[in-house]
């Protein structure tokens, strides 16, 4: 039986490196984040000990395990990483390293013909972190080019625009080499930046939310709003796969408090009018996750509105929702348009999930065309007259902790 030997991955990142005397915490944290997501990723596969191995080395993180397309989803989810490698280890020698890349070029080049590669343009990329060898690391360039050259004449080199590129990480024993570099998400290490509660609906806005602040380094833990039991426990589903998404890019996976709201819904819509019943909908959901928020220790609130979007976020709207909340409404998507939404929920792989097509509670018992400029003096009357304070207490004692992993 063949038994497939592991790949050295390079790991690199960009913000992390201009943070100054934080540097190495921040370093520290990006590969702590990375051993847990690898080991959350083994455990599913439900090996015994932890297959793979992580160092730090010099502005770079690296990471040793069997390649495989799971193992880049990972990394590819943990925030603060600009891009990785797979790499070809290499003692640190000038006549090793042209030796070592002519022969991975041959590995790579071996079912191209002559005149398929005819034209193809390339580049060598040494970066020199460490001064192991007295040639500078445009000479290395140099030397190497020249070798690739010389076997494969039919390419040409561009130092700009090259359609392949062999990259050479200089180091003082040894030293690594690329040919391929993924491109991932950036940002900083996650679990750097405080603790949010995120609103949770099952549709496309608000996973995104969560993540783009995952991506500035925050942990999320999310609420939703469940209009049980005038919506089916679909919906539900639907809103735990999208949290169990939004959980791949954290180090540890979050919880969903659940709120069974459909009840305290209908209690609202005996007294309201129904063109305003969206907004008191939001100012109740802010009240109890507030509350929330204050039990587990989250310093704000995530939500996925865009400014104008729908009748309950024109700018009046959100203003009286929020009106009077002591914990801070963060809105990562306020000024994005539904078409770079949609494009982050691909990206973000969250977007299959959200189109699946089920209920929403915001729409229950409301009115097809709400009032979309509400003061918050109006609200403020309305709220007397249902016991706002009541209704949030009843949606505390009706919510529960789920699991999202």
């Amino acid at each position: 039986m063949n038994v497939l030997e592991p790949t050295t991955f390079l790991l690199r990142y960009h913000e992390i490196a201009i943070k100054g005397d934080n540097r190495s915490w921040f370093e520290k944290r990006l590969l702590d984040n990375v051993n847990k997501l690898l080991d959350r990723h083994f455990a599913k596969e439900g090996l015994p000990k932890r297959p793979f191995r992580t160092w730090r080395e010099h502005g770079r993180i690296f990471v040793e395990a069997i390649d495989s397309p799971e193992l880049r989803d990972v990394l590819i989810c943990n925030f603060g990483m600009t891009s990785f490698s797979p790499t070809h280890i290499v003692p640190t020698d000038l006549s090793i390293l042209k030796d070592r890349a002519v022969e991975i070029c041959e590995q790579i080049f071996k079912t191209r013909s002559a005149e398929q590669l005819k034209g193809l343009t390339f580049r060598v990329l040494t970066r020199r972190s460490e001064k192991a060898l007295k040639e500078t690391s445009t000479e290395i360039d140099c030397e190497v080019g020249s070798a690739i050259q010389l076997k494969f004449p039919e390419l040409k080199v561009d130092l700009k625009n090259a359609k392949f590129t062999l990259g050479i990480e200089i180091r003082n024993r040894r030293s690594y080499i690329w040919t391929e570099k993924v491109k991932t998400h950036g940002g900083l290490p996650a679990a750097t930046q405080g603790h949010l509660l995120a609103l949770l609906s099952g549709g496309i806005d608000s996973p995104v939310a969560a993540i783009q602040l995952i991506k500035r380094g925050a942990i999320c833990s999310f609420i939703h709003f469940y209009g049980a039991p005038f919506i089916g426990p679909e919906a539900l589903e639907k809103v735990m796969a999208l949290a169990k998404i939004v959980n791949r890019y954290q180090p540890k996976p979050q919880p969903v408090y659940v709120v069974r709201f459909g009840e305290i819904q209908e209690e609202i819509a005996k007294l309201v009018d129904p063109k305003m019943l969206t907004l008191l909908y939001r100012r109740l959901m802010f009240g109890i996750a507030e509350r929330i928020a204050a039990q587990i220790n989250a310093q704000a609130l995530v939500t996925g509105e865009a400014l104008g979007q729908v009748a309950s976020q024109t700018l009046d709207n959100i203003e009286s929702v929020s009106s009077g909340r002591a914990i801070s409404i963060l809105r990562p998507l306020i000024a994005h348009d539904k078409e770079e939404i949609v494009d982050l929920a691909k990206k973000f792989k969250t977007y299959e999930t959200s189109i699946i097509e089920s209920a929403d509670c915001c729409t229950l018992f409301a009115d097809r065309h709400p009032m979309i400029r509400c003061s918050i003096e109006k609200i403020l009357k309305v709220e007397e007259l249902i016991s706002l304070e009541s209704l949030i207490q009843k949606g505390l004692e009706n919510t529960v902790a789920a699991s999202a992993t």
